[in-house]
């Protein structure tokens, strides 16, 4: 049988160094934005829907990031056939997000059931790289969703990142079997990993302009109402519905209908049910990143300015989502799912 290669001491070449650079940054970029973000723990919980179903991907389930966004947001889409129910288990997601939230210290080779015996030079070799040959021995050892899932408490665990980034969940089947390339494996996940954090430098910047826009256009209503709590609610529940909403601020339904619709109307949502009877909402970057609507051409409106007008908007906002987090907490859905500090531990 042919052995496996160690992906952390792949061949070097220039486009080898550009590709280890390139990802590096991109994570870089991404855990120092959302160390500062006033959305962070919403933008956690997205992460790890997003996480979740790139991993079960990489288990040959076949399901959408929107399947696990509108699950956890008790949400049905219009038009889409639900996955079957032995196709993942709901429970896995919730272990994931608890583990997620537990702020004690694990060094990567605590309690493995696989070999983590490592070369003299292994501290001289790229943290990506030394976490891609963990995460194949892991994913041969367990072919569990576990291995996946695992990334991001790994890298967190080598100094990549200062918490666990949910998005890193990265899965490659062919970890799993002899490769032949090994080559091709390493440069994969670079590009993979790379891209997904880029994806999730993206939506957090879309989350931090939902905020900003969301402050502003209450705070030129005179009477908004449940308007911001609605607003707020959004980045907590991304998909949703009158029924929902309704539930969820003690509402009529015909009054959550009315505020989504405001809302739509402000650019922050995006009806998605086409002629169904029952309307249902996606908020507008994820409507255009999972193919429901169309990015709008031209130049991109610049998103309101941090003012000392909006400050009390703004601070009404986060109180407003950080109730609404707690309540969601209370009934066992809360979203903050990660934000540890850093140790040494390579």
């Amino acid at each position: 049988m042919q052995p496996f290669p160690d992906l952390s001491m792949p061949v070097w070449t220039p486009k080898m160094a550009q590709r280890i650079e390139r990802a590096s940054a991109s994570i870089a970029r991404l855990d120092a934005r959302v160390a500062v973000s006033p959305v962070a723990n919403a933008w956690r919980q997205r992460a790890a829907w997003s996480g979740y179903a790139a991993s079960l991907r990489g288990q040959s389930t076949e399901i959408e990031e929107i399947d696990i966004f509108a699950r956890e947001c008790g949400v049905s889409i219009p038009g889409r056939i639900s996955p079957p129910s032995m196709s993942d288990d709901a429970g896995d997601l919730t272990r994931w997000q608890a583990d997620l939230r537990d702020h004690s210290v694990h060094h990567w080779r605590d309690d493995v059931a696989y070999s983590t015996a490592t070369p003299d030079d292994w501290r001289n070799r790229p943290a990506l790289l030394r976490a891609l040959e963990m995460l194949g021995r892991h994913a041969r050892a367990n072919r569990s969703i576990a291995s996946w899932l695992n990334l991001p408490r790994l890298l967190h665990s080598m100094e990549v990142t200062a918490t666990p980034l949910p998005c890193l969940a990265i899965a490659d089947k062919a970890l799993r079997l002899t490769p032949r390339d090994g080559e091709a494996i390493v440069a994969r996940f670079l590009r993979q990993i790379a891209k997904a954090a880029v994806t999730g430098l993206q939506r957090l910047d879309a989350m931090e302009e939902h905020r900003l826009l969301a402050a502003t256009v209450a705070g030129n209503i005179v009477r908004p109402g449940k308007l911001l709590p609605l607003l707020a609610l959004l980045q907590l529940r991304p998909v949703t519905s009158p029924r929902v909403v309704a539930r969820q601020l003690e509402l009529s339904i015909s009054g959550a209908g009315k505020l989504l619709a405001r809302a739509a109307d402000a650019g922050l949502l995006v009806e998605i049910s086409g002629r169904q009877a029952w309307k249902t909402y996606l908020v507008t970057d994820l409507a255009v990143a999972f193919g429901f609507a169309r990015r709008s051409v031209g130049r991109p409106l610049k998103p309101p300015k941090v003012s000392e007008a909006l400050d009390p908007s703004l601070s009404r906002f986060d109180v407003e989502m950080a109730e609404l987090d707690a309540m969601l907490a209370r009934l066992g859905v809360g979203s903050d799912v990660g934000d540890g500090d850093g140790v040494d531990q390579t």
